[in-house]
């Protein structure tokens, strides 16, 4: 199964060969501060799974061990590579149907938001925007 995804913009396109069982959150605080979000959901796939089918990430080198890639246009974030190239986390949203990927792990809860707990049913929800 090709399953594939992309940035906000669509300039970058990839493909993943089939489907990942190790998707996780991450609540490590380079994922804070690289999407501006309280986590990223990541799978991992072996790096010979995932391809581009168009465009050319740029990177940033963001600890002493890995790159993220990302959108240079409209600044999507795709992919934490480790330097040892074995591995490629892709985020699950950027995929064009993440729900076919399912999170079976918190990893980095050591710097959770204390917020983030309120993301389930103890806030109310709305479709669409907060009602004025």
């Amino acid at each position: 199964m090709i399953i594939q995804g992309g940035c906000l913009c669509g300039a970058l396109r990839y493909a993943l060969d089939g489907v990942s069982d190790d998707v996780a959150h991450c609540h490590c605080r380079i994922c804070q501060r690289s999407s501006g979000a309280g986590m990223l959901t990541w799978a991992t796939y072996p790096a010979a799974a995932m391809r581009y089918v168009s465009g050319q990430p740029s990177v940033f080198r963001s600890s002493a061990s890995a790159v993220r890639e990302f959108c240079g246009r409209c600044g999507t974030q795709l992919v934490f590579r480790g330097d040892d190239g074995a591995t490629v986390d892709v985020t699950v949203a950027s995929l064009d149907e993440p729900d076919l990927l399912v999170p079976v792990a918190n990893i980095w809860t050591g710097t959770r938001r204390a917020w983030l707990h309120h993301f389930d049913a103890s806030l109310p929800s709305y479709t669409n925007e907060v009602p004025a």
